[in-house]
C-alpha cells in the first residue's frame, strides 16, 4: 500500500481571469473552481488517476475539513485516514491569467496529541509498504514529527519518501530516507547554500553520503537527475506547451513510486515519473494515465558517470 501524509492540506480556491491582475480594481472572474489541496494529496489523486489505490493520511479540521474530505474521497481509490484537529483548515486563492498568481494561508495549529494520533495510524505498516510525506508543515509540527515517523516505517521494513521543503541536510542525517525529490530551488533551502544547473550533481552526491538512498532531482523542461550509490542517470523529453506548472513535481513522484511499487525496474519507473512531470505541465489539472503514457515513449535516459 502506498500512504500519502499532509501536514498541511487545504482547500484551493482557483479564479481565473482575462485581464491583468491589478491593485485597487474589482475584477470580474471568468471561471472559479475548488479543489482539494496539497502535495500529498495531489500525489494520492495522481495515483487515483493512475489506477493504484492509496492512504491519504491528513490532519482535517472544521467544516473546511470535510470539505477536503468529501472532495478526495469521492475520487475512486483513495482511502481518506482523517487526524481530527479542532482549528479549521486552510484555504489557498489561486489566481491564474496570463502569470499564476497563489495566495497561501498559514493553516491550523496542531497538538502534539494530535501527532500521536497520526503516528498511531502507522502502526500496522509492512515491508511492502510505501510512505510519503509531501509538503510544508502546519504549525505546531517541525522536523521531529517526520524523524518518528521514520523511525515506524524503519522498524516496519518500509519505505520513506519525503518532499518537504522545511529539512535540512542535517535532518536528512536522521531520518535516512529511500527516496526525496528536491528541485534546485529546495536543494538550496536544504544545504543553505546556492545551488544552479552546473553544481547540484554534487549536493545530490552529498545527500546519498548523508544517508539518503535514492535523489530524484527534478529539473523543470531540463529533465530530472537521478543518483544513488550505485547508478547516476539524466532524463530528458519533449518540449510541451506549458499551461500550469503546480503539482508538476508532485505528479512526477507518484508515477515514480507506482511504478517502483509495481516492481517495475528504475529505468522504467524513472521514464514514467518524467512523463508524468511533463503531461502535468500541458493540463490546467493533474495528468490521466492516458496523457502520461503518450509522453512516456518519447522520455530519453541516459546512464552518467
Amino acid at each position: 500500500m502506498i500512504y500519502t501524509i499532509t501536514f498541511n492540506p487545504s482547500l484551493d480556491y482557483y479564479v481565473y481571469l482575462d485581464q491583468e491582475l491589478t491593485e485597487g480594481n474589482i475584477l470580474k472572474a471568468k471561471n472559479t473552481s475548488i479543489r482539494a489541496g496539497g502535495k500529498g494529496v495531489n500525489i494520492s489523486i495522481v495515483l487515483s488517476q493512475m489506477g493504484i489505490q492509496s492512504k491519504a493520511i491528513l490532519f482535517l479540521g472544521g467544516g473546511i475539513g470535510e470539505l477536503i474530505d468529501r472532495e478526495i474521497s469521492a475520487r475512486q481509490g483513495i482511502e481518506v485516514i482523517p487526524i481530527r484537529i479542532s482549528e479549521e483548515n486552510r484555504i489557498n486563492v489561486k489566481i491564474k491569467n496570463q502569470t499564476e498568481t497563489a495566495i497561501n494561508a498559514l493553516g491550523p495549529c496542531v497538538s502534539a496529541g494530535q501527532q500521536d494520533a497520526l503516528l498511531a495510524t502507522l502502526n500496522e505498516l509492512t515491508k511492502e509498504d510505501y510512505v510519503l510525506i509531501s509538503g510544508s508543515f502546519c504549525q505546531g509540527v517541525t522536523a521531529e514529527l517526520v524523524e518518528k515517523i521514520g523511525e515506524q516505517v524503519l522498524k516496519a521494513g518500509a519505505r520513506l519518501i519525503t518532499d518537504i521543503p522545511n529539512l535540512k541536510i542535517a535532518n536528512y542525517r536522521k531520518i535516512k530516507p529511500y527516496l526525496i525529490k528536491p528541485n534546485l530551488e529546495e536543494l538550496a533551502m536544504i544545504f543553505q547554500n546556492d545551488v544552479n544547473e552546473d553544481n547540484y550533481p554534487d549536493y545530490a552526491e552529498e545527500l546519498i553520503e548523508a544517508g539518503v538512498e535514492n535523489v530524484l532531482v527534478s529539473l523543470g523542461r531540463d529533465g530530472a537527475y537521478f543518483a544513488n550509490q550505485h547508478k547516476r542517470y539524466q532524463l530528458f523529453g519533449p518540449a510541451v506547451e506549458v499551461i500550469n506548472t503546480v503539482g508538476c513535481g508532485d505528479s512526477m513522484l507518484a508515477c515514480t513510486v507506482a511504478s517502483l511499487a509495481r516492481h517495475e525496474e528504475l529505468t522504467e519507473a524513472l521514464k514514467y515519473g518524467e512523463a508524468a512531470g511533463r503531461a502535468k505541465a500541458k493540463t490546467r489539472g493533474l495528468p490521466s494515465a492516458e496523457d502520461v503514457k503518450q509522453l512516456y515513449e518519447k522520455i530519453e535516459i541516459r546512464e552518467v558517470e
